[in-house]
């Protein structure tokens, strides 16, 4: 399979840290596609993401959300990943051959006030939010070509900081 140019960008982060919210407003401004991972899985498995987990168990779960996401091979598209897409290196390579990937970080407490409120989202049973917090992080931060704090700031913000920093990039 022919590899595309490396003009896409990807929005890594944890669950409702805003990634499908900032991608489709960054792909708006930018004039680009926009992919929600979470949504071609839910469409190619016909259920929900946490029902996915609790029917067939979570390993299944990252395994189809593995082969999900190696079926994509796209341009100038903002895709906006599924918050355990970092527990695969070969996916994380897949999307790094793809385009530059943006980490939004955000702090524990404004995630899980978040939370309280919006969806439910796929992690083991045994485990808290905290420890899915701490378990993931140093895989973001890993896997990021940058990072950006998105505590307390508006989509807007964040769009601006994104736009601001890829500038930067392709000036260098």
């Amino acid at each position: 399979m022919k590899k595309k140019s490396k003009n896409n960008i990807i929005l890594i982060g944890m669950p409702s840290s805003g990634k499908s919210t900032i991608g489709k407003e960054l792909a708006k401004r930018l004039n680009a596609d926009f992919i929600d991972t979470d949504s071609l899985l839910r469409e190619s498995q016909k259920m929900d993401l946490k029902d996915i987990v609790i029917n067939f168990g979570h390993k299944h779960f990252l395994r189809v959300q593995e082969e999900e996401i190696l079926r994509i091979n796209v341009e100038k598209c903002i895709i906006a990943t599924g918050g355990s897409v970092i527990y695969s290196k070969n996916t994380m390579d897949h999307l790094k051959s793809l385009g530059c990937i943006v980490y939004l970080q955000i702090p524990i407490e404004e995630l899980k006030a978040r939370i309280k409120t919006e969806r439910r989202f796929a992690k083991r049973s045994d485990q808290s939010f905290s420890e899915l917090y701490n378990e993931r992080i140093p895989l973001y931060e890993k896997y990021s070509d940058f990072t950006v704090n998105c505590a307390n700031k508006s989509v807007d913000a964040i769009v601006d900081n994104i736009i601001d920093i890829l500038k930067l990039k392709m000036e260098k």
